[in-house]
């Protein structure tokens, strides 16, 4: 939220501001070309994700030249310090908004669900951009003394207000909604939230020095590092963990609890070459992304899920007992059989599946022995196949 603001020669220290926000500002433009993708073709996502932080960018500036503007006198001062002030309080709610958007689209990857619910979650930012407008010619958060001092006014706790009620929105979003659209999401709210906070409060505390805005920039740097480790660890197609993210995942092992037992179950689906050479790749494809998601479902929160290669996917269970397992394995069979029946595709769809324990085992050992089982179970699975096309 804009901080306040004290006369130039009245404990605000410019060095101090041109440095923060300076460094904000640079570390907004350094994730800005660090993008990969073009705007035009990026998805919503990463069009607000791209978006927050332009709007960063330009409140650095704005708050820079508030501080230089404040105190001066000169012709056309008081209105290039109305202009500058009016824009932090407007971009700093719309920032807010944008952040709502991005966590909600994260979440469900839903056009309709935004056009559906925000036109009225607007209405609060849309309101504090109207009376930003309006006090470029009267005084509603803020005013300026004949010195040209800015000054704020009791209505500015509607900014506040409305600003933290959007962050507090999107960090519920997370919170409540990320395990039951089961999604795997690297996205730290505390990491990104923190900052903001942090710098908001010191900023009111403490006048004349900059905050807020180069505490935005280290969250959305934060936010930014945690989306590249999630290109890197999720797997495009399916949204499960990579094979990068698995191996990372059992080599930590150790580390977190030296007497970890883990179950994994390694999943390959059946005739999936005929799939892709009968029907085309895009329906293989088609094929992979609902298995994943039906493994995604039912590993549930307990169990990590992956896609290993090609039509194959990993599940593992921490600590799990034998009949848990069994239970998890049956919970993937009967999903397959309703998958199968709501495709109304002319194929059967079904997996061999393989379970080892880790315990006593290297990695590459325990890998190898949920491969060797789940060949077996294949193998088994075309005998009698075999068997029931011959009789």
């Amino acid at each position: 939220m804009p901080g306040g603001f004290a006369s130039a020669g009245d404990g605000i220290n410019l060095p101090a501001v041109l440095i923060a926000n300076g460094i904000g500002f640079c570390l907004m433009l350094i994730i800005q070309f660090n993008r990969h993708q073009r705007l035009e073709s990026a998805t919503i996502d990463e069009k607000l994700f791209c978006l927050m932080c332009r709007i960063c960018s330009v409140l650095c500036v704005a708050e820079t030249v508030s501080f230089l503007l404040d105190g001066r006198q000169f012709p056309g001062a008081a209105a290039l310090l109305r202009v500058s002030n009016a824009m932090l309080f407007a971009l700093c709610v719309l920032f807010t908004f944008f952040w709502v958007l991005y966590v909600d689209y994260k979440l469900f990857e839903d056009r309709e669900r935004l056009r559906r619910y925000y036109p009225l979650a607007a209405i609060p930012a849309a309101v504090v951009v109207v009376l930003c407008l309006v006090n470029l010619g009267t005084d509603v958060f803020f005013g300026l003394t004949q010195e040209n001092v800015y000054f704020r006014t009791p209505v500015v706790a509607v900014v506040y207000l409305v600003g933290y009620l959007y962050l507090i929105h999107g960090a519920a979003l997370v919170l409540w909604y990320r395990r039951q659209v089961q999604k795997y999401l690297f996205m730290p709210v505390v990491l990104f939230l923190l900052p903001i906070l942090a710098g908001s409060i010191l900023q009111y505390l403490f006048y004349g020095l900059a905050f807020l805005w180069v505490s935005t920039a280290l969250g959305l740097t934060s936010l930014h590092i945690n989306l590249q480790n999630e290109r890197f660890f999720l797997d495009p197609l399916t949204n499960l963990y990579s094979r990068a993210y698995l191996i990372r995942y059992l080599g930590a092992l150790p580390e977190r609890r030296k007497t970890k037992q883990v179950t994994g179950l390694m999943m390959d689906v059946n005739h999936f070459k005929l799939i892709n050479d009968h029907y085309g790749h895009l329906e293989g494809d088609l094929v992979l992304r609902e298995v994943g998601s039906l493994l995604q479902r039912a590993a549930g929160r307990h169990a990590m899920a992956a896609r290993y290669g090609g039509d194959e996917f990993v599940i593992l269970l921490e600590d799990a007992q034998e009949e848990e397992t069994e239970a998890l394995c049956r919970r993937i069979e009967e999903g397959m059989e309703q998958l199968s029946r709501e495709m109304e595709r002319p194929y059967h769809v079904s997996l061999s599946i393989g379970v080892a324990q880790l315990t006593g085992k290297s990695v590459d050992s325990f890998l190898w022995e949920m491969d060797r089982r789940m060949y077996e179970n294949k193998r088994a699975f075309y005998s009698a196949e075999t068997q029931k096309k011959e009789g």
